[in-house]
């Protein structure tokens, strides 16, 4: 049976996808048995569905990739988003510049979005799981993919599979392998917006304390070394956990992080103005050997707190690279080996900050690519 349409994957941009484009016959291959299982965690359980503020300035928030994304990012913007969920029964609400539904569940966004992609005809099946193998990629006369449940043709084919994050939704990676197969270039693949574990960890005894207002810079060799090279740095809250450094200022700057590399962090307040418990750790640590507190010790940990990354947490909340977009035309989002094949979401090499710019993300590339399917 030949299909318009496969979607590989059951996820937000998915999902997304087929809630936008009405087809005569869709189908949605799933991994896991169940759809959207990675939507219903965004922003714990409450779906930060996009950020708030004009398209053109969401832009900078995904690096390079938003330069090379950016006429879809306007052409599909989150004004557009956000009449879009209204219309198919997901009002929203505004909460410090990030917008949810107004329900504030995630479950109701994945059923709003399942109910519409239903109604546009297509059929899901789960626990579908791709074969290192998409045939007839060059031909340009339709695609069939193979899964461990069978084989399906299809005019159109859509890799929304999702990154190497939390495996047990489906986003193992495993796609990947397909794509490569196909000799178009992967980006090397790395947890992004992720909690930060360093060597020799002080602050176990602190898990849950937070500090607001951190800078946190991470540094490559090269920048160290040889005074070449590009520092990252952000600024915002700092989580402590029992093995490492989190908060949305860690998560900002975990892609750049690298095992072996330096984190310096600079808690810009006074001493008197830290958490007790936080303030005697770091007094404990600036003590010489007769017991008595260095001065010029302490204002070195306040002002630069150095650690050495020892690993980035694989549990990130989204991908660091993917399919390079240099393969893709972002015009339309289809592959230009493979006429037919389209990619969209985290799938490919590129990534946002935190505050609902990943969904708007996986929107504006599926509403693109809704485009090339209704013509």
């Amino acid at each position: 049976m030949k299909y318009d349409c496969i979607i590989i994957g059951g996820g937000a941009s998915g999902l997304m996808l087929a809630a936008m484009a009405k087809v005569n016959k869709g189908l949605i291959l799933e991994a896991t048995a169940a759809l959207g299982t990675k939507l219903l965690m965004t922003g714990g359980g409450r779906c930060n569905i996009t950020h708030a503020g004009s398209i053109k300035d969401f832009v900078d928030c995904y690096d390079e990739a938003g330069r090379a994304l950016r006429k879809c990012l306007y052409r599909h913007s989150n004004t557009e988003m956000l009449d879009w969920l209204e219309s198919i029964g997901v009002p929203t609400i505004l909460e410090e510049d990030r917008y949810y539904p107004a329900t504030e569940r995630a479950i109701d966004v994945r059923d709003a979005l399942v109910r519409a992609a239903q109604n546009n005809g297509w059929e899901i099946k789960l626990q579908q799981r791709v074969r290192p193998k998409l045939q007839n990629c060059n031909s340009g006369t339709g695609l069939t993919v193979v899964t461990n449940q069978g084989e399906y043709d299809a005019a159109r084919v859509v890799i929304a599979t999702g990154g190497i994050t939390y495996p047990e939704t489906g986003s193992d990676g495993s796609m990947f392998e397909v794509v490569r197969d196909l000799g178009i270039e992967v980006t090397e693949l790395k947890p992004a917006l992720a909690p930060v574990h360093v060597r020799d960890y002080p602050y176990a005894e602190l898990s849950g304390v937070s500090i607001p207002n951190v800078t946190v810079t991470a540094y490559s060799s090269d920048t160290i070394n040889t005074c070449k090279g590009k520092a990252a740095r952000f600024t915002g809250d700092l989580l402590f956990t029992h093995n490492g450094f989190s908060g949305p200022a860690i998560l900002k700057v975990s892609k750049y992080c690298e095992p072996g590399e330096m984190i310096r962090i600079n808690y810009n307040c006074k001493l008197e103005d830290l958490p007790k418990r936080f303030r005697k750790c770091l007094e404990d640590r600036a003590r010489g050997e007769s017991g008595d507190i260095k001065t010029s010790k302490l204002a070195g940990l306040l002002e630069s707190d150095e650690f050495i990354v020892k690993s980035i947490d694989a549990r990130g909340i989204v991908t660091s690279g993917g399919i390079s977009l240099s393969e893709i035309d972002t015009g339309t989002m289809e592959l230009k080996k493979c006429p037919g094949l389209f990619a969209i979401g985290e799938a490919i090499d590129a990534d946002g900050t935190t505050g609902g710019y990943n969904l708007q993300l996986c929107y504006s590339t599926a509403a693109t690519v809704a485009e090339q399917i209704q013509k």
